[in-house]
């Protein structure tokens, strides 16, 4: 905040301001969360399989019908 008066030299005017364009930002956002997704399921699967395997953990099927 200046002292000696209104010396707003420093500041953008709302007009002068470039829009970014979030068709990037979407874009990255999906490059980031579709492998992550993918990723987290195929972990999943492979460390029930390996649960499984060395029955530290089976799920019980039981049907009830």
């Amino acid at each position: 905040m200046p002292f000696n008066g209104d010396n707003f030299k420093d500041f953008k005017e709302i007009n002068k301001i470039r829009k970014e364009n979030n068709k990037f930002k979407y874009i990255a956002v999906l490059i980031t969360v579709i492998p992550g997704i993918i990723l987290g399921g195929y972990m999943g699967k492979k460390l029930a399989q390996f649960l499984e395997v060395f029955d530290l953990y089976a799920p019980d099927v039981s049907e009830d019908d």
